[in-house]
């Protein structure tokens, strides 16, 4: 098919206006007359509206592509008699398993070495620099630990709490060097 009538055929689909004559020339075209009943049948599958009535026999065409193509049939075996091949099998198979182990281990360390120690591009650790446990060998806020209130006298709570606020204030002192270093960081980027 030319390429005027290519584009005659894609401007008909596209509900252009065209010549009398560019129509009669696509209709009388075999190729331009199968090159529209393909689009038709394209844009009707693709808006949901193929009837089933409409048949798409590709057999003959697959069938020929088939019968066109080498035939190059490889056949299994590593030599040239069944007891070469019987006894290459035997070494082959666990040589293969053997390969096939390995390979998982290798992905399954790399893969665990990663996600353990995630760095950024700059080739410093993503790991957040706040402490999860306290400092001073303190139990953690959320530990439910009740001591009975008798027990338990006003000095030995105020050395709880000030103990807290430390740590609290160490946490929020780690925050700001961090947070103060990714600024220098953006800084001495841009310059």
């Amino acid at each position: 098919m030319s390429r005027k009538l290519s584009e005659v055929t894609s401007a008909l689909f596209d509900s252009q206006d065209v010549d009398a004559k560019e129509l009669d020339d696509v209709l009388n075209d075999e190729q331009s007359a199968q090159t529209w009943h393909r689009y038709s049948v394209a844009r009707a599958a693709m808006k949901n509206e193929l009837d089933s009535s409409v048949e798409l026999d590709i057999s003959q065409r697959v069938s020929a592509a088939i019968e066109n193509e080498t035939s190059n049939v490889i056949k299994p075996g590593f030599g040239q008699s069944k007891s070469q091949n019987k006894a290459a099998s035997k070494w082959f198979q666990p040589l293969a398993k053997v390969a096939v182990a390995a390979s998982v281990a290798v992905v399954a360390v790399m893969t665990v070495q990663v996600y353990q120690q995630p760095v950024t591009a700059d080739g410093v650790s993503a790991e957040p620099a706040l402490l999860t446990n306290p400092i001073g060998g303190r139990e953690p806020v959320s530990l439910n630990h009740v001591e009975p209130m008798s027990q338990v006298s006003d000095q030995q709570r105020r050395r709880q709490v000030q103990s807290y606020l430390i740590d609290h204030q160490q946490q929020l002192m780690l925050q700001q060097k961090e947070s103060d270093e990714k600024k220098e960081q953006e800084l001495n980027k841009g310059n």
